[in-house]
This record gives structure tokens, C-alpha cells and sequence, in this order.
């Protein structure tokens, strides 16, 4: 045997444990009886051994569910470090999800191993998609100071495989450990000269040929999908090393990452995005658009509604446990994995994860119900009275949507200062109704009532409640009224349609034609990739009318239109327009600089892309919303990429929450939404992907991506599976909101995407439909909290320059409140913490805190109790 190299190889135990894919979560959990406890097992018989279980607490819950026998063997495993579990609870997207979504993941995956023993310190993420810039301040707040992944990954910009990972700011920085050939790359170790000589050895040669510098150590993964412990492990490593011209050696991730804190590493700043050895799937953001629609709904909800409406409960004492906000962020989470909200799974697959979703968005509904009714059944608010929450940490005064039942058509508020009529619906009266009396059961005639929503424009306490209250008028509200034309304005913008496109004028002189339009065109891919149609050209969709509803200062244009298309690939190459697509786009505006757009559309054309542009008057590249911060991207257009990446490097850009086009001398524009995953640009254009509907889980070949399919369908055994239910014929609803500024300023942005996401929150007390809300007739008054409450409240004062990007009960101690802050400027904001709290991570450990929080950064902090919540004062 020839004389060995210096380099010493570090091989890691492990299995990577998809929740759902092809095969559903069923499946897994019957896998996992048999496969973990045959781990569990061997370790045992090995007390030297270890072995990584995919770094997610949720699969390790199921599998103790089902056999709760071995709970005891676990935590013996787990505390002598022989079974590697967490940090996560499961092994999230980390592009197409919210910052606090990634922090929740972490904090539920501790919570989760509190009931087993301590999790692995590595912030260990194999198979996901991509990975955000900002990821390097989410593991520090989660007590991770390292990050292992596998795809994203171009050694040229991070200067090789192991390097420190800096956030946007370069305030955070974890050492970055990358995987290029993935955790595969070991698999199946085999103790054999072909083994070794033809994977094994050329695996160590790839990474040396690759980096930069001399690598003297070199991490290897030997595990793979849904794959057993490897047996015997000392003894094939012994063997190994009779065969190899390297040093292999036993380890563990944690023990690599160790010996890389001890070396040099260079810095980088930036995404992982870049498929250079991996394919990253950047279309994937259009996949499957009802599963991300719902999941959106569902974190958005939990986040800016459900948690702080739990904190404003818990000040009322009302007696909700963490238990149920933890059972809702469960269900969301399961569902973020990065195969499940990806949208690369099967139809039988996505029908469980809309299930999932459903269900945590019912228990969402039902907490926000519970602490709405048993506030209003403590203030004794009678029929003609709103509860009216602010999730908000900062005084509103806008418009808020409120519905009142009531047996009187008109009615008239209060101390508001305006109120408009949107919408009326009237329920007839029934007959023969029974009703329970104290003296036994009578038959009644049920009167009619009207449901009828509002817009009223009322000025609501910070993160609080206030009372609103209302009678029976004789005359008509202000309600929406049809008006001629086709245009609306206010005083500083006018959008009018022309007959054939829709434009914008500012009032600084500045004329957009073609502001907003739809455009269509075929989609070859599947469900990991849009992949365009060769020879397809692009579809205008044109609005036939057009008319437009006032009321006060609201104005509402609303376009209809329907165009001939092709229904499916087929009828496209033979370029046959055979049935009809409709939709409608209403587009309001009011006394604010904000356009409010909703488009709907009933989906009956198969392997499409339905595209939104947004025609924005200026060039300059754009600026996103990142978590907790702002990225400028640039184009990725590379040629005869074909010899260079895994698939083409395609300018599709995920869409966290907003993106901004400006210029210096004139205005800027930002988009809103919380209804789609990403964007292109063009020119001076914002192209954002409504959806793109498919029938093939994976294809071999697209036009960007050319070789073998993902998803395993052309490997041996694995036939292409049909996905039909990817088409998505259903209805669907987009929502935007397009701003337009005179100059480009971050902190604005950060709080207007928080108003949008964080609208007020209506309740009354009716007895006319109890089953407007499924709790009401449930939840007795003798369930109402003791103690009289005021009829108003206000909890929370944010500070000015700063933003709360969450507010929640505290996951660890039940008593207390986390309040976190994020600076989503590119500027250090001085910030005195108040006496009454501790800064602290995300996991509840006591932090050190210097009076500074960095640009793009954010800062935890803890409070005793509702009652120590504070008001911040700007210093």
C-alpha cells in the first residue's frame, strides 16, 4: 500500500430522515419503527458509536409515540451523546419562510428534546433548497454558532467549503461547514477496494480538487435517505484505512467543526443560491401554489394575530397554555419542510399537508375566538358594542374592516371618524325553530338579521383593545356606489384604463403605461421547476371592461377580462386556443399612497405560468426584503453555464414580504404581498409568479435543467409519477399593495409591511349566528376571567426606530413575555433596554447586551410578566 496523505477524513454516522416525499408521513413512521430501533440497538451494542438522526426532533416524536416503551433507552442515548438528535424540530425551507418561522422551528425542536435529553449544537440543515443571507442571525439566536448544508454552495465566493458565514451586517457569523457532493457521499460504506477506490477516495479528491487552499481535513457524510445505522462501523473504518491513502477516522459533526474552529477560514456575506455542484430548484417558489397560499395564511396569522393576541389574553387572565400555540405551530412546521412546502411531493402527499394546514389553522381561529369572546363576556359587551384588537405594538388609525349581525339594516357608529358600507347580505327569517327554555323546549320564528361589513376608521391603543359601539339609524350609510368611468385618483396618483391598458400617473409628472398586467405562458416543468415551452411565446391577458365604485375616499376600478388560450402542452405546440381563462383585478385607492390590487381567478388551464408584472418606471436593480433586513440582487445570467452548474443559474428571486425599485431623483415604488414565493425582474418591470401548475413530479431533461429528473424518477425502479392535482383547478385570491414614496427608506417599509400583515381584529357578542365563529356557542360566561377589566387597553409602546418583529408568551416560562426587536435598517440603532427586562436568545439563555443593535440585526428580550411590559422611549 502506498504511503498515506496528511489529509485526515472525518466520517459521520447518520441518516437523513425526509418527512414526506413520494412516500408520506405514514410511511415514514412505520420506517422508522423498524429503522430506529434497529439504531438504537446497535448503539448499544456499541458504546463508541454514534449516529446523527437527521437533525429534527419531530420524526423522534412520532416514533416515541408509537412505541413509548423505549423512551428510557433514548434518553440514556441522547444524554451520553451517542444519539445525536435537534436542533430543529424538522428541517425547514430556509428561503420561502419567515426569519421568526426558522426561530420557532429551533425553539419548538428544544422544547421537543427538553422531554429526551440535550439536542446537537449544529445548526445542521442537508437538503434544503437554498438557504437565506440572514441565516447566520437566526443560529445565533438559537445558541448556534456553526451551520452544516450541502446545497447553494460556489467555493469561488466563499473561498472554499469551510468559512465563516457573516450576516448581511457582518454583526453575526456562524463557521459554515459545507457538504458539495451532499450526505450521501459515504453512504453504504463498504470495507472493499472498489468501494474506497472508486467512491470513497475520489469523494476526498473532489473536495481537495475544489478548494481554494489546502484542505488538511475533510468532512465525509455516510448516511443517506431514509437509510439504516451503518453496522459495524469501527470495525469497516478499521479496514478502510487498509485500504485508503487517507486517514480515516470516526467522528461526529460536532468534532469536525471543532477542528475547523482551530484553522484559518475566510469570510463571506450572502445567499446560497448558487447550483453550482446542486440544483437549487429557484422556480420551485410557484410549485404547488395552495399549499404555499395556505401555509402563508397559517404563519402569517400565528405570528402578527394568534401570539400577540395570547400575550393581550394572559394579561386578562384568561387560561390558555402554550400547549395550543404550540400544537398550532406544529402543524405549520411540519408542513414548512423544505420537500413539503417545495411542493415536490405527490398528490396524495399534498392533500395530507393541506390537511395539516387546515387543522392548525383551525386551532388558530379557535384561540384568537376564545380570547375574543371571553375578553367581551368579562367587559359585559351587549349586542350593539365591537371588540376591537390591535395586534399591533404601535397606535393605528386607519381603516379596519368590521362585520356586524344585527336585525337593523343601518346602523351608525360611534366616536369614529369615518364609516363606509362594503358589502350586505340579508338572512331570511325561519320557521318552526327550536329553542331551549328554562321551562323545556318551545317552537319560535327565527327573525331575519343582516351580516354587514364596514370599513371604519378608528385610531386603536398599541397591542390593546377598545370598545366600539353602535345604534340603529334611520338613513343610509355611506355605502359603495357605481360611478362612470374608468379611472381613480386622489391627490397623489391617478390609475386609469385606457381601453386597453391600465396607467399610472404620479402627481411629480411621472406617467407609467401598461402599469399592471397578466401575462401566460406554457410550463414544461414539474413540480421542483418551471421550465418554459420551446417555441411558446408569451400571453397578454386583456381586460374587456372596466368600471369603477366609490364611497368617500375609497375608489375601486375594477377590470374584468377573459382570453382564448391553449388548455394543456399539447394544444400549445399546435397552438389551439381552446377555452376560455377569466379573472378580475380590483384596484382601490384611498387618502394614503398605497394601491391596494386583488386579483381572482377561477384556475381551468393545465401546465401554465400565470405571471403579475408591475411596470415600475425605473431600472435600477431592486431591493428585497430579506429576514430582519434588505438584499440588492444582481443578475445571474451566466453563459454556457451548461459546463459550470447543476442547472441554469435563472433570475428568479425568492419574495420574502416586499421589494423596492428607486430612484435617487425622483420616487420610489414597493410591492407588497404575502400571497406569493418569488419574483423576476426585468427592465423596469416586477414579474411575480402567481402560479405554475404541472402533472409530472419530476422530468428528466427541461430546458434549464437538463440530465436526469428530479425526484428520483429515472433512477432505476422509480417510474415518473403523474401529479394531476398539480394542475390546481380551483379558485384563487391574490392580494398586493403597491407604495409609492418619494425616497427609498427601510425602516418605512419594515412598518408598513407590519401593518399589512397585522390588520385589526373584530368580535361581537350576537346571539342571531353562533356558529359565526365555531366557539361561540361553547364557551360559556362562567369561563370568562375573573377581575374587572378596563374598556381599554394598551399593552406595548414599540420604540420609533425600531420594529417588533414578534411578541409572544414565552415557550420556556409560562409566565413571562418575549418581546424580540429587529433593526431592519442598514444603520446601528442605540437602544437602552428597560430595567424591567433581560436580553436573552431565542432559547430563553441570558445573553450579553451592549446598548447597540447592529444594522439588519435583532435583539431578544425577556419581560417578568404583562404587567412589566414597557413603553420605549427613543434615546
Amino acid at each position: 500500500m502506498t504511503s498515506k496523505k496528511k489529509t485526515t477524513v472525518y466520517l459521520v454516522n447518520h441518516t437523513h430522515w425526509d418527512r414526506e416525499w413520494y412516500f408520506s408521513g405514514q410511511d415514514s413512521l412505520v420506517l422508522s419503527d423498524v429503522l430506529f430501533t434497529n439504531a438504537i440497538q446497535e448503539l448499544e451494542k456499541h458504546p463508541k458509536m454514534s449516529f446523527t438522526l437527521d437533525g429534527q426532533l419531530s420524526i423522534f416524536e412520532d416514533y416515541l409515540n408509537i412505541r413509548p416503551e423505549m423512551t428510557g433507552r433514548v434518553k440514556q442515548l441522547v444524554t451520553t451523546g451517542q444519539l445525536k438528535i435537534g436542533p430543529w424540530y424538522t428541517q425547514p425551507d430556509a428561503l420561502h419562510v419567515k426569519g421568526e418561522s426558522l426561530l420557532r422551528n429551533g425553539i419548538v425542536g428544544r422544547l421537543e428534546a427538553n422531554k429526551i435529553g440535550p439536542t446537537m449544537k449544529v445548526g445542521y440543515l442537508p437538503d434544503t433548497f437554498g438557504f437565506n443571507s440572514q441565516l447566520p442571525v437566526i443560529l445565533n439566536d438559537l445558541g448556534l454558532d456553526n451551520f452544516v448544508f450541502w446545497r447553494g454552495i460556489n467555493p469561488q465566493k466563499t473561498g472554499g467549503f469551510y468559512f465563516n458565514w457573516q450576516s448581511l451586517s457582518k454583526s453575526k457569523s456562524v463557521i459554515a461547514i459545507d457538504m458539495p457532493q451532499g450526505y450521501g457521499t459515504g453512504m453504504l460504506l463498504e470495507s472493499s477496494h472498489k468501494y474506497v477506490d472508486d467512491r470513497l477516495d475520489p469523494a476526498v479528491e473532489f473536495i481537495e480538487k475544489n478548494s481554494p487552499a489546502e484542505t488538511p481535513d475533510v468532512l465525509i457524510p455516510t448516511g443517506n435517505d431514509q437509510m439504516d445505522i451503518i453496522h459495524d462501523f469501527e470495525k469497516k473504518v478499521a479496514q478502510i484505512n487498509q485500504l485508503g491513502k487517507y486517514n480515516y477516522q470516526i467522528s461526529t459533526y460536532s468534532d469536525f467543526i471543532n477542528k475547523i474552529k482551530t484553522i484559518e477560514r475566510p469570510d463571506y456575506v450572502g445567499e446560497f443560491i448558487d447550483p453550482v455542484f446542486a440544483r437549487i430548484h429557484r422556480s420551485c417558489g410557484s410549485s404547488r401554489m395552495n399549499i404555499k397560499l395556505a401555509a402563508s395564511h397559517l404563519e402569517k396569522k400565528l405570528i402578527h394575530e394568534v401570539e400577540p393576541l395570547m400575550v393581550i389574553g394572559k394579561h386578562c387572565g384568561i387560561n390558555l397554555s402554550n400547549g395550543v400555540l404550540v400544537a398550532a405551530w406544529k402543524k405549520l412546521l411540519k408542513s414548512q419542510a423544505h420537500d413539503s412546502l417545495a411542493g415536490s411531493v405527490v398528490d396524495s402527499v399534498a392533500i395530507d399537508i393541506l390537511q395539516r394546514l387546515k387543522e392548525g389553522e383551525e386551532i388558530a381561529d379557535s384561540i384568537i375566538n376564545t380570547i375574543q369572546r371571553l375578553i367581551s363576556k368579562n367587559l359585559d359587551l351587549s349586542e350593539h358594542q365591537i371588540l376591537m384588537i390591535n395586534p399591533l405594538p404601535t397606535q393605528v388609525s386607519e381603516f379596519q374592516k368590521v362585520q356586524v349581525i344585527s336585525a337593523d339594516k343601518n346602523i351608525t357608529f360611534e366616536n369614529v371618524k369615518s364609516v363606509y358600507q362594503m358589502h350586505q347580505e340579508f338572512v331570511e327569517k325561519r320557521e318552526n325553530v327550536l329553542e331551549e327554555v328554562s321551562g323545556g323546549e318551545q317552537y319560535i320564528t327565527e327573525p331575519g338579521y343582516y351580516i354587514t361589513d364596514y370599513l371604519v376608521k378608528v385610531t386603536l391603543p398599541a397591542l390593546g383593545y377598545k370598545i366600539l359601539n353602535f345604534h340603529k339609524e334611520n338613513k343610509n350609510v355611506l355605502n359603495l356606489k357605481n360611478k362612470l368611468g374608468t379611472s381613480i385618483r386622489n391627490k397623489s396618483m391617478e390609475v386609469a384604463f385606457d381601453g386597453q391598458s391600465l396607467n399610472l400617473a404620479l402627481s411629480n409628472g411621472t406617467n407609467v403605461k401598461d402599469f399592471l398586467f397578466l401575462e401566460d405562458r406554457g410550463n414544461a416543468g414539474d413540480t421542483y421547476d418551471f421550465s418554459p415551452l420551446l417555441k411558446d411565446h408569451k400571453i397578454k391577458l386583456a381586460f374587456s371592461s372596466a368600471s369603477v365604485q366609490t364611497v368617500g375616499d375609497i375608489q375601486q376600478l375594477i377590470l374584468d377580462g377573459s382570453t382564448e388560450l391553449p388548455y394543456s402542452l399539447e394544444d400549445r405546440k399546435a397552438k389551439k386556443f381552446n377555452i376560455k381563462f377569466s379573472y378580475t383585478v380590483k384596484v382601490t385607492l384611498s387618502s394614503t399612497d398605497r394601491i391596494k390590487i386583488q386579483i381572482d381567478f377561477d384556475n381551468n388551464v393545465a401546465d401554465h405560468q400565470l405571471t403579475l408584472g408591475i411596470k415600475t418606471g425605473i431600472e435600477e436593480p431592486a431591493r428585497a426584503s430579506v429576514p430582519f433586513g434588505y438584499l440588492t440582487r444582481q443578475s445571474t445570467e451566466i453563459k454556457n453555464w451548461e459546463d459550470k452548474f447543476a442547472e441554469r443559474p435563472i433570475n428568479y428571486w425568492t419574495f420574502d414580504d416586499n421589494v423596492s425599485v428607486y430612484s435617487h431623483l425622483s420616487y420610489s415604488m414597493s410591492v407588497f404581498s404575502n400571497d406569493v414565493k418569488e419574483y423576476r425582474q426585468n427592465d423596469d418591470k416586477l414579474l411575480f409568479t402567481l402560479l405554475a401548475t404541472t402533472s409530472q413530479l419530476g422530468k428528466p431533461n427541461l430546458v434549464n435543467r437538463p440530465g436526469r429528473a428530479s425526484g428520483d424518477t429515472t433512477k432505476v425502479g422509480h417510474p415518473l409519477i403523474a401529479t394531476p392535482d398539480a394542475e390546481l383547478f380551483q379558485k384563487f385570491q391574490f392580494k398586493f399593495d403597491v407604495c409609492v414614496n418619494d425616497s427609498f427608506n427601510e425602516l418605512a417599509l419594515a412598518k408598513q409591511s407590519d401593518e399589512i400583515a397585522s390588520p385589526a381584529i373584530s368580535y361581537q357578542v350576537q346571539s342571531l349566528n353562533l356558529f359565526k365563529n365555531r366557539l361561540d356557542n361553547k364557551l360559556q360566561d362562567g369561563l370568562a376571567p375573573d377581575g374587572n377589566l378596563d374598556m381599554t387597553l394598551s399593552l406595548l409602546d414599540a420604540p420609533k426606530n425600531l420594529i417588533v418583529s414578534a411578541c409572544y408568551p414565552d415557550y420556556f416560562d409560562d409566565s413571562a413575555i418575549i418581546v424580540r426587536l429587529s433593526n431592519p435598517t442598514g444603520s446601528s440603532v442605540e437602544f437602552k433596554a428597560p430595567l424591567n427586562s433581560v436580553a436573552v436568545n431565542s432559547l430563553d439563555e441570558e445573553i450579553e447586551f451592549e446598548g447597540k443593535i447592529a444594522p439588519y440585526d435583532i435583539l431578544t428580550l425577556k419581560v417578568a410578566s404583562t404587567k412589566d411590559l414597557f413603553s420605549f422611549t427613543e434615546e
